[in-house]
């Protein structure tokens, strides 16, 4: 038996040597595997204390739980000699054989909505060559990286012997500030397309996380989508953000958030802790949530169960514009206008699904012509202050049209109106000028109330 004071007891080199194990190597990891302070690790470490207290025991055992939970699902994403198995989960009812199936039980109405424009490998490359094709991307993404950094930002300590204090609004969400462990974050993207955002978000939260006082119980990456091929990116770029982070993991869904059971919602880590212990950020970027067939039913029916009180929301959102003229889809509405690079891409895009289903059923290719019209004041803007671009397939033929896409501008002040009527409180606001200097998006932080 060791005395006291020369190196560890039996139990302590245990726990050291299993926490090493599982990544946490410095004082600092096993202080926040174990929710206590550094100062704790240096007497086991020492021997001056031998065995644990009950609360400290029983935050170790949900320490190492957590640990192996995420190592199981790092195990499912397994690179060999530079090759990569992908593991996905899918939803019941959201594979592409069955969305294909509703496709064609839905292309006799008048409405089929966004969810079916990406599910097929053809949309989805269709919908990166209009990203690429002067859309404007790289500058939204740039806007994406200055929000994170600012609701991720850390106050540098004022002397040597003051602490870090967290600024940003995330930050203080995940009690960085704390002297024992910080809270475990779910960042959730609902619709992330090639998830070229989600990486910058993800790359502020290891980068706080670094110079915080205390690690994050864990990261993990949720993108949630009906587009395999989309998801794919997104999953395999976040993966390359996260190597070597040992408390990170990526889980990738492919679900219908819009009209599906979210039933992933129970997957997540946050799913088995008390919302104290763990934080959901749920990311909607791109303006997916103006792409929406009905704002207010999302949010009653899959916002209100996805996110709990405290939980965070990251809308990013097209604003209405004083002129509309200005908006870049208005020249979209002139039967004059020049066809560019992109406008092509958005053809391919809204005729793809009825094209596909044509080919289906052995039919000879319709004539079809894609259609923009603004709406105001109507059942598709219920948001005041709302208009929408909605992107109509037309079939001459039929002599009908089918809505494929909506895609709306808000005003700030009455959609943080709106949103604080469903219990959804603005916590920031940053405005994203476009190159003609107009301030064209705006993301909002939001919190659950």
């Amino acid at each position: 038996m060791k005395k006291r004071g020369q190196g560890p007891s039996q139990l302590m080199d245990l726990f050291l040597s299993v926490a090493d194990l599982v990544g946490a190597t410095s004082d600092r990891d096993v202080a926040s595997l174990a929710d206590v302070s550094v100062e704790n690790v240096a007497n086991w470490r020492s021997g001056a204390v031998s065995e644990f207290k009950p609360h400290t025991l029983t935050a170790i055992k949900a320490g190492l739980a957590e640990r192996f939970a995420m190592m199981r699902e790092q195990a499912l994403a397994v690179r060999d000699r530079g090759e990569r198995l992908s593991a996905i989960e899918i939803e019941e009812g959201s594979g592409p054989a069955d969305l294909q199936r509703q496709l064609r039980d839905s292309v006799g109405y008048d409405y089929l909505g966004h969810r079916f424009l990406y599910f097929d490998p053809q949309g989805a490359l269709a919908w990166e060559m209009l990203i690429k094709a002067g859309y404007g991307q790289d500058r939204w993404v740039r806007g994406v990286t200055s929000c994170a950094e600012a609701w991720t930002r850390l106050e540098k300590p004022s002397t040597a012997r003051a602490t870090t204090k967290p600024s940003g609004v995330i930050a203080r969400a995940l009690g960085l500030d704390r002297k024992t462990r910080g809270r475990g974050i779910d960042v959730v993207s609902l619709g992330p397309g090639e998830g070229e955002k989600e990486v910058h978000v993800l790359s502020a939260l290891l980068a706080i996380e670094r110079a915080a006082p205390q690690a994050l119980r864990w990261i993990a990456y949720v993108p949630v989508d009906v587009s395999i091929p989309l998801l794919l990116r997104a999953a395999r770029s976040a993966r390359d953000v996260l190597a070597g982070a040992e408390h990170a993991t990526v889980l990738p869904i492919c679900a219908d958030f819009e009209v599906g059971k979210l039933a992933f919602r129970t997957r997540l880590p946050t799913a088995r802790h008390e919302p104290d212990a763990a934080l959901r950020l749920v990311l909607v970027l791109g303006n997916v949530f103006g792409n929406l067939r009905d704002e207010e039913a999302f949010v009653r029916t899959k916002l209100d169960v996805l996110t709990r009180t405290g939980d965070l929301v990251w809308l990013e959102i097209a604003s209405r514009l004083d002129r509309i003229e200005s908006d870049p889809l208005w020249r979209l509405l002139t039967p004059d206008r020049e066809i560019t690079a992109a406008e092509t891409n958005r053809r391919v895009l809204i005729e793809g699904p009825y094209r596909r289903w044509e080919a289906a059923l052995g039919r000879p290719p319709r004539e079809l012509d894609v259609r923009v019209w603004l709406r105001e004041d109507d059942e598709t803007t219920r948001i005041p202050g709302s208009c929408n671009f909605c992107h109509d397939l037309v079939i001459k033929d039929e002599r009908r049209a089918c809505t494929m896409l909506y895609s709306r501008r808000y005003r700030e002040k009455e959609l943080c109106a709106w949103l604080d009527d469903m219990g959804y409180a603005t916590e920031s606001v940053v405005a994203v000028e476009d190159v003609r200097r107009e301030p064209f998006v705006r993301h909002l932080l939001l919190r659950r109330r």
